[in-house]
């Protein structure tokens, strides 16, 4: 099932996905999918960041807890079965909410945080096929540290160690229809950034 979450960061969204099974709006996100002309299915949040009023039938938090509203949008998502949870309005606006958003995707690898121009995933040790986007850079950053082969791009590697404080895999370039990733050991952010 791919769920649209919607969260209240303050960068614009141009566009949300349309073939989505289930969506469901981020505190100050309701409003950014009612202006795209979407309906959520599900409104959660304690609704600090909502200029206008709060559907009736809004899930509402008390604005002192322990998890943040995306996380309550998230384990709802997997409650209604979520394979795959396409995440808007989580990256810009402050950064210690953009790193702990960040930090989600290890507690949800079924998670892509998305904002203009870029993608973010986390991967663990198997094999990933990455289409090729003409426009866009591929960069890999080891959650702390990570052993990586990939072909299919500008500069391949073979069975690497690589290590957060080093640069080396950042700002890549695709030279096949798909780059092929094999995470030997440990987790990678894998990024698209629009060039």
């Amino acid at each position: 099932m791919r769920v649209l979450i919607v969260a209240a960061s303050p960068e614009p969204i141009a566009n949300l996905p349309a073939d989505v099974d289930y969506v469901i709006g981020v505190d100050g996100g309701y409003e950014t999918l009612l202006a795209h002309g979407l309906n959520p299915d599900l409104v959660v949040g304690d609704f600090d960041s909502v200029t206008g009023d709060v559907p009736t039938d809004a899930v509402r938090y008390p604005s002192e807890k322990d998890v943040t509203d995306l996380e309550i949008a998230l384990e709802a998502a997997r409650g209604h079965g979520a394979t795959e949870m396409l995440v808007y309005g989580a990256l810009g606006g402050r950064l210690d909410m953009t790193l702990s958003n960040i930090g989600l995707l290890e507690a949800y690898p079924e998670m892509r945080l998305i904002t203009a121009g870029q993608t973010v995933r986390l991967v663990g040790k198997g094999r990933y096929e990455l289409p090729r986007q003409d426009d866009h850079y591929l960069s890999l950053i080891p959650w702390k540290r990570a052993n990586v082969t990939i072909r299919g791009v500008k500069y391949s590697l073979d069975r690497h160690d690589v290590v957060s404080h080093e640069a080396l895999t950042i700002s890549n370039e695709w030279d096949a229809a798909v780059a092929d990733l094999l995470v030997h050991e440990g987790m990678v952010l894998v990024l698209s950034i629009k060039k």
